[in-house]
């Protein structure tokens, strides 16, 4: 009987973990460059850590069951409020800015499609300690940094950049009810998806009347923070951001990869100003990645107050973009040296051979005793780069023959210079 794997999920045959190990190698790469340190938290945490500030999106996605203690028990769906619980218990342990990064495994029970599994990994970046736009920054210059690892330019991505603080002061100005909030924040960071007709009769639906549609989309549509006026102090203190991080986004040289983007909100409840997302510039995927600063989040699950800011960018949305520019590798790992033993007597010497190449390469060596044309297919179809022969009359002049497999040229080699490649 045949069983067949799960709805959402992957079986990761050696061509995809080599995509996959490609992409984790890039994050790894710009994250050491920036002085991040790696850390991982639990597969399982209590219910609550996701009911608590997520919002109602996640907890209804994320893959729930009772342990034999009767436990709400929760797959992890996403990272940052257990990265929250983790500095809540050692808080005074940690020497602040807290820079970390961590690249795991994750679940969520939605509707698989382009772009979009219920289990993937995702790349995560966080900053905390600190309130300072200097954070922000840097955090958002990692992602750009990533894509660039990658090998796009600003051609092919973007981010878009918003002030949560910005947004809830136009929504003051608006009288809007505070029991609306949630329900208009989730409606404007759709907004894009689902068109404007639907977007208006949305807002409709939540009771704004046409004055106050027109004026929310006028605002949602600035592309200039010098146009933005009248805001309470909550407001001005996110124009302040906003223009402080758009600021020194110059001095790292990176202004062409961001532009403004007033509707962008993102999901969680936890974010209290800067909010961003990465997309393709054509905008057939959704965002690559996305983030935020959460200044609650470690207070909220019982420790200090602790700002921080962080993002994170999915395998799945990425392997695609990488995929429909051409950017994966052809050949992401290939073997250095496979080893063909033409008969069962030489076989010892090509382990042989094998060890002492290893020092230095990787090396596969046959152990099926096919024929050599056979072993020749074989070693093209896993990528080796040159084709030990080890055949009787050569080892009886103390040689093999290198065959170089992209252009099909031969040499003896001396056993004795095997050392030395």
């Amino acid at each position: 009987m045949k069983i067949q794997g799960l709805r959402g999920t992957r079986d990761f045959y050696p061509e995809l973990m080599q995509e996959l190990n490609y992409i984790f190698s890039k994050w790894r790469e710009v994250s050491k460059k920036y002085g991040y340190q790696e850390f991982d938290g639990p597969l399982l945490e209590p219910l609550e850590l996701w009911t608590l500030k997520s919002g109602n999106e996640i907890p209804e996605q994320t893959y729930r069951f009772k342990d034999k203690s009767d436990s709400d028990i929760a797959v992890r769906p996403e990272l940052t409020p257990t990265l929250a619980r983790m500095i809540a218990a050692k808080q005074k342990e940690l020497t602040k800015p807290i820079k970390w990064f961590s690249i795991g495994r994750f679940w969520r029970y939605e509707a698989p499609q382009s772009g979009r599994l219920r289990e993937f990994f995702q790349f995560n970046v966080d900053c905390l300690g600190t309130d300072s736009m200097k954070a922000d920054t840097e955090v958002i210059a990692m992602a750009i940094e990533v894509m660039i690892a990658f090998g796009c330019t600003k051609d092919d991505f973007y981010i878009r950049i918003s002030n949560r603080k910005l947004i809830n002061a136009i929504f003051n100005e608006m009288d809007i009810k505070p029991e609306s909030i949630k329900e208009l924040s989730r409606l404007i960071d759709k907004s894009d998806k689902i068109g404007e007709k639907e977007f208006e009769s949305g807002l409709k639906g939540l009771g704004l009347k046409d004055a106050q549609i027109k004026k929310l989309k006028n605002f949602l549509s600035l592309k200039s923070l010098d146009k933005i006026k009248d805001l309470d102090e909550n407001g001005k203190s996110g124009l302040r951001e906003l223009k402080e991080l758009l600021s020194y986004l110059e001095s790292y040289e990176f202004s062409e990869y961001v532009e403004l983007d007033l509707s962008i909100m993102r999901g969680f409840d936890y974010y209290t100003s800067t909010v961003f997302e990465v997309f393709d510039r054509k905008k057939e995927l959704r965002a690559i990645a996305g983030g935020g600063r959460y200044d609650d989040l470690v207070k909220d699950f019982g420790g200090e107050p602790c700002a921080g800011i962080g993002f994170g960018m999915g395998d799945v949305v990425l392997g695609l973009f990488l995929k429909n520019l051409g950017k994966f590798p052809s050949s992401v790992n290939g073997i250095d040296y496979f080893i063909a033993p033409v008969s069962e007597d030489v076989y010892p010497k090509a382990v042989e051979i094998g060890s002492i190449l290893r020092k230095k390469y990787s090396v596969c060596i046959d152990v099926t005793g096919r024929s050599l044309s056979k072993l020749m297919d074989y070693a093209n179809s896993i990528k080796a780069k040159s084709l030990v022969i080890v055949g009787k009359k050569d080892l009886d002049k103390k040689e093999v023959t290198v065959r170089q497999m992209d252009t099909g040229k031969e040499e003896k080699l001396k056993l004795d210079k095997l050392g030395n490649l």
